[in-house]
């Protein structure tokens, strides 16, 4: 067995006993190799309650991302759901705006860990942040240069 089958188990346990436990996990994709505006953050698991994997991307600052995911979890939860280019002002630390970006890519190359576990059913909303003037990556002005976050929609 290689080293990286051998990582592939550990994480697949690792994975496993969380999900015993916890409603959902976070996995946390942050590569030196790719650009900081592709790392991400994804859960596995919501999709048991019936809502939608989360996704955030290009965030430096990974514990703000998963309380962030938290906030918007809980949001979810109160509202019974989540909708489509949904901006949960008053639930979640920062301006954000929530995507449906359930494609082949996303499902294949994103959230595989959650889409092998419960299927290619599963949805998948991103979690889009603002840049300091409330813009979001959709918006005319959006300043990308200074808030990296790769818009997966558009993949």
């Amino acid at each position: 067995m290689t080293e990286a089958e051998r990582n592939r188990q550990k994480l697949q346990g690792f994975l496993e006993d969380k999900l015993k436990w916890h409603e959902y996990t976070h996995l946390v994709v942050a590569d030196d190799d790719m650009p900081q505006a592709e790392w991400f953050i994804h859960t596995i698991g919501l999709a048991r309650s019936n809502l939608p994997e989360l996704i955030i991307t290009g965030v430096l600052d990974h514990a703000l991302a998963m309380d962030v995911i938290s906030d918007v979890v809980a949001h979810a939860k109160h509202r019974d759901g989540l909708a489509d280019g949904e901006t949960p002002t008053d639930a979640v630390r920062i301006p954000v705006r929530v995507v449906d970006v359930t494609t082949p890519f996303v499902l294949a190359q994103r959230v595989a860990q959650a889409s092998n576990r419960f299927g290619a059913h599963i949805r998948v909303m991103q979690i889009l942040w603002a840049d300091e003037h409330g813009r979001f990556p959709s918006d005319p002005g959006y300043d990308q240069a200074a808030n990296p976050q790769q818009w997966l929609q558009n993949t």
